[in-house]
């Protein structure tokens, strides 16, 4: 009986052995034939090795564990798009976010909150280069117009910009 199962298991390695080295999709698996199944193997496993034993999935390096998913993906013409969300804790320290402002506000009404960690106040006076009467500081670094340049008409612009200064 364990001559049989030795056999067995014998003939079994022999023909993964032959399928590993005459197939072409898997390198490492065709240049380690039978012990190549094992880097897939635990790669399978790996998030739950990293979550509680090594690291989590953003602090290996050079690439991280997302970025090397990514990779191996576009280098095998595979599904290589991800969605809008993130895994990322935006909210944490040392994660910039830009934000704009369409109606920025002059210096002097400008408030700093410390507890605002993402506040990034622009260094640029505004217009007082060309020594404009009321030179303001945006308070974002980023500002966005609310319009496309030449799609509205004067009237447009003006009544927009009249709103804009009654909106303060």
């Amino acid at each position: 009986m364990l001559a049989y199962l030795f056999f067995s298991l014998a003939f079994i390695i022999t023909i993964v052995f032959i399928y590993d080295i005459s197939q072409k999709k898997h390198a490492i698996i065709r240049n380690f034939p039978i012990i190549g199944h094992f880097r897939y193997i635990i790669e399978k496993i790996g998030p739950e090795l990293r979550q509680y034993i090594v690291a989590n999935d953003k602090e290996e390096t050079p690439f991280n564990r997302s970025e090397r998913s990514w990779i191996y993906a576009t280098s095998k013409k595979q599904q290589n798009t991800f969605g809008f969300g993130t895994n990322e804790q935006v909210y944490d320290m040392g994660y910039p976010i830009i934000k704009h402002s369409t109606f920025p506000i002059a210096e002097k009404n400008l408030k700093y909150y410390a507890e605002d960690k993402t506040l990034i106040p622009c260094s640029k006076m505004i217009g007082k280069s060309h020594q404009r009467q009321k030179p303001y500081r945006p308070k974002s670094i980023v500002n966005i117009s609310a319009m496309s340049f030449g799609s509205l008409g004067k009237n447009s612009i003006s009544s927009l910009n009249k709103g804009a200064k009654i909106a303060g």
